[in-house]
């Protein structure tokens, strides 16, 4: 009986010790990958090279939001590009990932035995960003589908006019936008009828390498707009030609360097007026299919729908914006949440939306200077850990997966094609990219060797060293907390 009992005490004794051992090795195992972590992050921010810099960086379990490292991950701090994640995450809640711009094509007055309209054709646009875009080629069809129409209704002459109605946006250059960038294609504003990305281009030809070069062609300009071409030919391989001009200027002054001996060298800037180009384009079309116009006045509340053109669904516009990392998508996107919001589509209505969207999701909003929906002014300012707050409400998210599909994967697509190949980030680590003067941010998730997907967010401003080696430094912090 005796032997019976001390069996007993024996066994939970050593039932309560393995326990009791298994809760202190779980807690010393991850108390070393916090500090192991932390470590790493330390390391990082206390090289020389940032010296100067202002870092904000958070690491955290993408489930349970456990915070396994941090540096300054409240201070805010100018984030460029990974800013669109609160501008697209925002969108795909609100909007819906199906949902579709749409631009609409009404005909005034009647149509007369004749095939002639006695009236106009307006094109009422409503915020889409994709008509004739390069990067959706299926809507490069907005201009034949319009022609298509007037045929199949037997319009063969339009007496009025060609209209566009653009009092769906209010749209200008923001006054926190520098004048290096407005007059350049990544400084394309929002418009209620956006067009062929609202850009033209400019073919450069160029000799050798101290001489000036020639502009031979110019493609989707608006009209009255002239250049000033100091361009010179450089041995240096890279686009680092600018064009200077606002947005109520007729002239433009084109600066910089492009490489050396090339008979087309193409150079983008920022159409201000692209329901001109639209229309300019639509009349050449027209006039060219044998429907003229006469542009007589007709004024009448008798109107019909012609044709309604649809967008992409919100969840392509959402991918193809953060992998590419485009300004005038992730702007739109803000404007029609502003819409959405507060029936006004402007910068003002939708950064208020936005701030209040975040805020009612548990962000200090405080912490929030957005001053456009792309991250291209360098007022913005957000915080490592309202990027990471972004990241675990999305994955909590309906829409958690179009949100994730479109973060660039590293070694394979998006802006972050080149990075990390050939390393343990290749197809792990898939995040939003920022890059400008002084400036580079990542936000996304790091999927660990165990499996572990964590969110990582970091922002550096005011770095002195070059950007290559502060890529090199990032990519091996990154890789040692994969490898963990």
């Amino acid at each position: 009986m005796i032997k019976r009992y001390t069996h007993i005490i024996m066994t939970r004794f050593i039932l309560k010790y393995c326990f009791i051992t298994y809760l202190l090795l779980a807690y010393i195992s991850v108390f070393a990958q916090n500090y192991s972590d932390q470590k790493l992050v330390d390391t990082f921010v206390e090289q020389d090279i940032f010296k100067s810099a202002s870092i904000g960086i958070e690491i955290r379990d993408l489930k349970t939001g456990e915070i396994f490292a941090a540096h300054n991950s409240k201070k805010s701090l100018t984030p460029a590009s990974t800013q669109k994640l609160l501008t697209t995450a925002a969108a795909l809640e609100i909007l819906d990932a199906n949902f579709q711009f749409q631009t609409e094509v009404i005909i005034t007055g009647r149509i007369d035995k004749n095939g002639i309209l006695m009236g106009n054709l307006i094109i009422k646009g409503n915020g889409d960003p994709s008509l004739a875009s390069k990067y959706f080629p299926k809507n490069n069809r907005f201009i034949s589908s319009i022609y298509q129409e007037l045929k199949k209704n037997g319009i063969h002459q339009i007496n009025g006019k060609l209209i566009v109605d653009t009092t769906c946006y209010k749209s200008s250059v923001p006054r926190t936008w520098i004048w290096e960038d407005i007059g350049n294609y990544y400084g394309a504003v929002p418009h209620a009828i956006s067009y062929k990305d609202n850009t033209y281009t400019l073919h450069f030809e160029s000799k050798e390498a101290g001489q000036f070069t020639k502009i031979i062609k110019v493609d989707s300009k608006q009209s009255g707009i002239t250049f000033s071409n100091q361009v010179m030919s450089s041995t240096i391989n890279k686009d680092r030609a600018y064009i200077f001009g606002g947005p109520t200027d007729s002239h433009r002054l084109v600066e910089g360097t492009i490489p050396q001996n090339r008979s087309d060298f193409k150079v983008k800037g920022a159409v201000s007026k692209p329901d001109m180009v639209l229309l300019s384009d639509l009349n050449k079309v027209l006039q060219a299919g044998g429907i003229p116009i006469k542009e007589q006045d007709f004024r009448t509340k008798t109107q019909k729908t012609l044709l309604i053109f649809k967008s992409p669904p919100l969840s392509e516009i959402v991918a193809l914006t953060n992998q590419k990392s485009i300004n005038l998508f992730a702007d739109h996107l803000l404007f029609q949440i502003g819409m959405n919001e507060k029936n006004e589509g402007s910068w003002q209505s939708g950064i208020s939306a936005l701030k209040e969207f975040w805020q009612s999701k548990g962000l200090d909003s405080t912490s929030l200077f957005l001053f456009d929906g792309s991250g291209l002014s360098h007022f913005n300012a957000i915080s490592a850990q309202a990027l990471n707050q972004v990241l675990a409400h999305m994955n909590r998210s309906e829409n958690a997966t179009s949100f994730f599909n479109s973060l660039p994967i590293a070694g394979q697509n998006g802006t972050l094609k080149s990075f990390g190949k050939q390393s343990d980030l290749a197809g792990n680590f898939s995040a939003k990219t920022g890059s400008m003067t002084g400036v580079r941010s990542y936000s996304g998730i790091l999927k660990r060797q165990d499996g572990t997907p964590v969110a990582i967010s970091l922002i550096i401003n005011n770095y002195s060293c070059h950007t290559k080696l502060l890529n090199e430094e990032l990519k091996i912090l990154l890789v040692n907390l994969a490898r963990k």
